[in-house]
């Protein structure tokens, strides 16, 4: 027998650490290795640039979005598991 998930407590783990690793790889894009990061966060998130100083813009980007992904699994393992 399985049991619930709080849909909304998943999303939120998932959007805090999705968008403080975020924040983290804007923080060390200053590096080579940092830079690559940068550029992937620019390909896969419209409206974030890999202009420096979108730390928040991205961080929010990576909140919202992990946010939603973690919800939605969340969501989906509890009516699959009805």
């Amino acid at each position: 027998m399985a049991g619930n998930v709080d849909a909304r407590a998943l999303g939120l783990t998932a959007g805090i650490i999705w968008g403080a690793l975020v924040a983290v790889l804007e923080l060390a894009a200053g590096t080579r290795y940092g830079e690559r990061w940068r550029l992937l966060l620019a390909d896969i998130y419209p409206g974030y640039s890999p202009a420096p100083g979108d730390l928040v813009w991205g961080t929010i980007l990576g909140f919202v979005d992990a946010f939603l992904l973690g919800y939605v699994f969340g969501w989906l393992y509890n009516r699959l598991a009805e």
